[in-house]
């Protein structure tokens, strides 16, 4: 039994593992479209390998993003957190990107920054309401 799960996880390594080439990287975005406060945000992201480090995009400044490819055996996620505010007195804490049990390709999740909550676009879909600030 074991040889049968040690073979199809060789094929799949195999399958994967030559096509990372052609499979584009996962990007994630975050914009900044604090209209009314026009304050700062504060981009925290990591994952279980990597710690991006504190990031700051201020009102109409160009986006924050990260790309990867998901890990082939482990799921892939990247928990974030934001702050926001002139005391950055708002935040909140969320997984920004969860992986698929499959592996996922060229996936493009743009988050919407906004003075009344976060919003999701996933690959260039309708944003969604996702969270709302938490003050304190």
């Amino acid at each position: 039994m074991n040889l049968v799960f040690s073979f199809l996880f060789f094929i799949l390594v195999l399958c994967f593992g030559s096509n990372e080439d052609k499979c584009h990287k996962n990007t994630v975005v975050f914009r900044n479209n604090l209209f009314v406060s026009h304050s700062t945000l504060k981009v925290h992201c990591k994952s279980r390998n990597d710690d991006l480090g504190e990031h700051f995009v201020k009102f109409q400044d160009p986006t924050y993003n990260f790309s990867f490819h998901d890990h082939l055996v482990l799921t892939t996620i990247f928990k974030c957190n934001l702050w926001k505010g002139a005391r950055l007195e708002y935040h909140r804490n969320f997984t920004a990107y969860e992986g698929d049990p499959i592996y996922r390709c060229g996936a493009l999740y743009t988050w919407d920054i906004r003075d009344d909550a976060i919003y999701l676009a996933k690959n260039d879909k309708p944003e969604q309401l996702m969270y709302s600030w938490i003050k304190g």
